[in-house]
């Protein structure tokens, strides 16, 4: 594998084209120059969810304030999938592992939801999208996902576009194993997963879920995984089967 022609990988909000400026802000500044000790010449990719990934050479490098020149593009603006991820915040720890985890796997829209089961009923908005940026700088996807505020899971549901195919991880299921189920599914434009807490979701839940048009309930085996790993393993069988790991 040939290496990188750059050192590290930014998003930026700012338009992204041959010989334009991009001045960094004060956090990415202080990241450039004390964490990653970057210097004036060094290369680094941008990013803003619009224009592709561009290649930059940096010309001012302080703590405060970082100036690059963007050279030339690296990889123009694709299509991503439209996968929206419908989950229930668990321990702090674990809901970060699954908004990175998530945005590795291509999701474009993280929706927390209070059920009854949730364990916590506020969740730092601003934290969880600065937790997305940096999972999509690492993983190099060229855009990141929309990161909403904690409602509840009644509401996230009548948002949904009736024509957005849902899976729905439902743990007590014995049948409707992931394959059969992904397998038989047909192709869709926009998607939806929706997973649940610690504990499950009530009969209450399962019903209200079950009852919405367009809803494919799948089993994930025979073991109960945590609800992070959840989240993991349904993403992956939508990309593999309907996504762009094809």
């Amino acid at each position: 594998m040939f290496p990188k022609p750059y050192s590290l990988r930014l998003y930026v909000p700012s338009d992204l084209g041959t010989d334009l400026g991009v001045v960094l802000d004060k956090n990415q500044s202080h990241y450039v120059a004390t964490v990653m000790r970057c210097r004036e010449g060094d290369n680094v990719a941008l990013f803003n969810g619009r224009d592709g990934e561009w290649l930059g050479q940096l010309q001012e490098v302080h703590k405060n304030h970082c100036l690059v020149h963007v050279t030339e593009q690296l990889r123009s603006q694709i299509e991503e999938p439209d996968i929206e991820l419908l989950f229930a915040p668990v321990k702090k720890i674990q809901t970060g592992l699954i908004i990175q985890k998530a945005t590795e796997l291509g999701v474009a829209s993280l929706q927390p939801v209070q059920t009854q089961r949730t364990n916590t009923e506020r969740l730092r908005e601003d934290k969880m999208a600065l937790q997305a940026l940096e999972a999509a700088e690492q993983c190099e996807r060229l855009n990141l996902p929309t990161v909403h505020g904690l409602i509840k899971l009644e509401q996230a549901l009548t948002a949904l576009e009736p024509e957005r195919t849902m899976v729905f991880c439902n743990e007590r299921l014995t049948g409707n194993s992931a394959k059969e189920v992904f397998s038989q599914l047909a192709p869709s434009k926009k998607w939806a997963i929706v997973t649940g807490p610690e504990g499950g979701f009530t009969d209450e839940e399962i019903d209200l879920i079950s009852a919405r048009p367009n809803t494919h309930a799948i089993s994930l085996g025979p073991r109960i995984l945590r609800a992070e790993t959840a989240v993991i393993a349904c993403l992956s069988l939508l990309q593999a089967f309907h996504g762009d790991w094809n």
